[in-house]
């Protein structure tokens, strides 16, 4: 209110008093104590309180105003001073997306020093030592983000950084923190599945697949289904090694159940027969999935079947079934011919090896075939060029397994990729 409106406002209030007061003269006796009474003026009295009353209500505006004043005063400094550590924020930021890490750490460090808890300073301190490779001074900023602000990807980056420093557990605990907070954490649940699996901690690695495998959705299922089935048929190895076979058969059951043509589960299936002492059921094994699969370690477990029974006639058709199948695929046709020179027949695997060569000249297993079979002819010239061949090759003489995932070449197949990690991947 303008003060000349209440100055105003007063005079005319007094002016009305003592206008009513000439008319109203009668007066009121006020007591303010045993001895001490007042006759005072009824219109003095009820001028008295108004006055007292406004000058109450003048005072608690003018208290009201200033407390507001002052929040705004408080609030306008901290928002200024939230500016100021934002353009520094910024600038850091500026300079690590130009490359120029250094003064990006530069700027960060600035910020810290004016408010030594800043959360997202800490997080981007962390981020750069540990893109130059400094764990421990990452993992010092991370939790002190953390300390600041418990949000998820401060304590995903903690997790992180406990894993690169090879402190499993920790790593493991605050893993598992993060997916009590989301349990659809998918970044999380994958990183325990990682950390589980490098350590062949099977059984809790199959628990959180089984999770994974819930979130899935669309093309994911797939590789969560190779990931179900590996982890299954771990199991089913370890219990294999340790003579358990009625369990390994049901964890192998369990990884075809998964995954029909995961290969490892159908060998090892087998091989858990064979250990039991019923031979049959093994080969029954492998030739259920030869109908299916034509990969050339399965006809070599049942190649070696037949071999140990004497039957040179099945182990020749059992390639040649195959190949039937799978017209266009080079490693049956080679190791066709690889079983017509193990049986010493040597025109019929010259025959298949030269057809091999035609479509791939220059494979090193083919030419040291083809070399040892003009070496059992006695064609030494011809050996000689053939092995010469092979050895300017400079490849294994066996015949590479590449993995579809990671491309890598393996000399020998394997049941999981050494390289990626990922089962039922290698092939011929």
């Amino acid at each position: 209110m303008p003060l000349r409106l209440g100055l105003l406002l007063v005079l005319v209030f007094g002016a009305l008093v003592a206008y009513l007061a000439v008319f109203n003269p009668a007066r009121i006796r006020i007591a303010l104590g045993p001895n001490l009474a007042y006759e005072l003026p009824v219109m003095a009295v009820l001028a008295g309180a108004f006055l007292a009353g406004a000058c109450l209500a003048v005072f608690l505006t003018l208290l009201r105003d200033l407390g507001r004043s002052f929040g705004d005063y408080r609030l306008a400094r901290r928002a200024r001073r939230a500016e100021r550590l934002t353009q520094v924020y910024q600038r850091g930021l500026e300079a690590e997306l130009a490359g120029s890490t250094a003064a990006a750490a530069d700027a960060y460090k600035q910020l810290l020093a004016k408010e030594s808890e800043h959360p997202e300073a800490h997080l981007r301190l962390g981020e750069l030592a540990r893109a130059r490779g400094d764990v421990q001074t990452a993992l010092s900023h991370h939790l002190e983000a953390l300390r600041s602000g418990g949000r998820p990807d401060f304590l995903l980056a903690v997790a992180e950084d406990y894993q690169r420093a090879g402190r499993i557990e920790d790593a493991l605990v605050t893993y598992r923190e993060i997916i009590q907070r989301d349990k659809a954490n998918g970044r999380a649940l994958r990183a325990i599945r990682g950390l589980l699996t490098s350590a062949g901690r099977w059984e809790e690695a199959l628990e959180i697949q089984e999770r994974i495998g819930s979130l899935a959705a669309g093309e994911e299922r797939s590789a969560e289904r190779g990931w179900l089935a590996g982890i299954q048929y771990e199991i089913g190895k370890a219990r294999l090694a340790e003579g358990k076979l009625a369990e390994a058969r049901r964890y192998f059951a369990e990884a075809l159940k998964t995954d029909r043509a995961f290969l490892p589960a159908h060998l090892a299936l087998g091989e858990a027969w064979e250990r039991a002492g019923d031979r049959r059921e093994a080969v029954r094994t492998w030739k259920r999935a030869a109908e299916v699969l034509t990969a050339p370690v399965l006809l070599r477990r049942l190649e070696q079947a037949y071999r140990a029974e004497g039957r040179p006639t099945q182990m020749i058709a059992l390639y040649r079934e195959a190949s039937e199948r799978a017209p266009k695929d080079l490693a049956l046709a080679f190791f066709l011919g690889r079983v017509y020179f193990e049986l010493e027949m040597l025109d019929e695997a010259a025959d298949q090896f030269q057809k091999v060569e035609v479509r791939a000249p220059d494979l090193a297993p083919l030419h040291a075939f083809l070399g040892a079979i003009y070496e059992r002819r006695g064609q030494a010239g011809a050996a000689f060029e053939e092995y010469h061949r092979a050895l300017r090759l400079r490849q294994s003489f066996d015949w590479p397994h590449r993995c579809s995932v990671c491309g890598t070449t393996q000399a020998e197949w394997q049941d999981r990729c050494p390289t990626c990690g990922r089962w039922n991947t290698l092939t011929a």
